[in-house]
């Protein structure tokens, strides 16, 4: 498989999930807050001597677009857009469809642990699978 091909298989799987929707997962989160949110965290608190600002640090989960499947795909779209192997038409395809993922954070895949639970979402195996095949691609090239 070229990552031209690659790309093209992202392309047509993204814009197939772009039309169903991005999947949304709980992420937790971990912060200093006037008012109360989710959980409190006392002694974490205590420790940061938030509790004395008038804070406290409150552990809570987010329901956001912003999980790791969407993140994997994400950053194996980039690394195809800014390789020299993938044609124009591609690349413009993966760029629009970069639109879809704005509130989606950028991760690193040199360094991924690709032992990934896909749960009820199986539909994103083969994204993340040519995510993959494309970050050991491009990587291996730029080391």
């Amino acid at each position: 498989m070229t990552l031209d091909e690659c790309a093209k298989t992202l392309a047509d799987g993204l814009t197939l999930q772009v039309k169903r929707g991005l999947v949304k997962d709980y992420v937790t989160s971990v912060d200093t807050e006037t008012a109360i949110k989710g959980r409190m965290d006392v002694s974490a608190s205590l420790r940061d001597r938030s509790i004395y600002k008038r804070q406290m640090v409150c552990i809570y989960e987010e329901y956001t677009e912003n999980c790791l499947l969407n993140r994997v795909v994400k950053a194996g779209s980039k690394l195809l857009i800014s390789s020299s192997e993938v044609s124009e038409e591609n690349k413009k395809r993966l760029q629009d469809l970069m639109f879809y993922f704005g509130t989606v954070q950028d991760i690193s895949l040199r360094r991924m642990d690709w032992r990934i639970n896909y749960g009820k979402h199986i539909d994103y195996k083969p994204l993340v699978e040519a995510s993959r095949y494309a970050a050991k691609i491009i990587l291996k090239k730029k080391d």
